[in-house]
């Protein structure tokens, strides 16, 4: 699977028959209202290009607006997810707000809960951008606690 960050919609139907040939799945990933092609989830499902075979698209659930728009906190209503994007913000309306996951305002259990839900077999990658000269505690915090709630939900 690829992950994709603004492909322009004429490229489409050429990336479209490479992940044919290759039997890869391609996730559009979008970055809330700032990105002008993608700014939800719901503008890759919904379109035309939503229907091309073998695109889905990449939720991070970490894009303030993302969430308010478009139902993000609950991926398992959406289909074609691919791909699953995480960071923990200490506040919604603040955008440079972001924490180790497990301290701040995201619903990661309600998440991990909805993916369950409907089987799904993707990746849950950690967005941590905090910190940059010494990321690895936070990090290490961070994929420690969402262990934690996996591990709780099979016990």
């Amino acid at each position: 699977m690829i992950v994709a960050g603004d492909p322009a919609t004429t490229t489409l139907p050429r990336i479209e028959k490479f992940a044919r040939k290759y039997d890869i799945r391609i996730a559009i990933h979008n970055h809330g209202p700032e990105d002008k092609l993608w700014p939800s989830p719901l503008d890759v499902l919904e379109g035309r290009e939503a229907r091309l075979i073998g695109i889905g698209c990449c939720i991070d659930v970490g894009t303030r607006r993302e969430r308010e728009r478009s139902g993000a906190s609950d991926p398992g209503s959406w289909p074609r997810l691919f791909n699953v994007h995480i960071k923990d913000p200490a506040s919604f309306t603040e955008k440079e707000s972001q924490v180790a996951v497990g301290e701040g305002k995201m619903p990661v259990k309600r998440i991990f809960e909805a993916l369950a839900a409907i089987k799904y077999q993707g990746f849950v990658d950690l967005e941590y951008e905090i910190f940059a000269d010494e990321p690895m505690p936070g990090v290490i915090e961070s994929l420690a606690y969402m262990r934690g709630v996996r591990a709780g939900m099979q016990a």
